[in-house]
């Protein structure tokens, strides 16, 4: 007897989507240019909010857009007092705060971003 088992062709470039919605106070970040890791784990591997300007705040997903299903490709703040980029340390791929957009390494695709709308007082972060 054979038994044959196939497996779908699956982009290993592609982060599942789960349901992502909550909120959290802007004092929780600094400034225009700060950014925070979230303490609860949202999404796949957690989600960094930077504050792009005065009323806009972006969201990006942790999981790397370079094979996000390896456990270690996790994205962080490349100085948590005064980033300037985000960085995968396993793949050593960067990218843009502003938007995401990868600018050096293997990754090809920008970081998955969530919505967010700001109210003058909370951080909506949702998909």
């Amino acid at each position: 007897m054979i038994i044959i088992i196939n497996s779908c062709n699956k982009d290993d470039n592609t982060i599942p989507n789960v349901p992502v919605s909550f909120r959290i106070q802007a004092s929780e970040l600094g400034g225009v240019g700060s950014a925070i890791y979230t303490q609860e784990i949202y999404g796949i591997r957690g989600i960094i909010i930077y504050h792009k300007n005065s009323n806009e705040y972006v969201a990006y997903e942790r999981a790397c857009s370079y094979r996000p299903s390896n456990d270690c490709e996790v994205v962080q703040l490349n100085n948590e007092i005064n980033p300037s980029f985000l960085t995968d340390s396993c793949c050593n791929s960067n990218f843009l705060l502003d938007d995401g957009t990868p600018f050096s390494g293997p990754a090809l695709l920008p970081l998955k971003q969530y919505y967010t709308n700001f109210d003058g007082t909370y951080i909506y972060v949702s998909n």
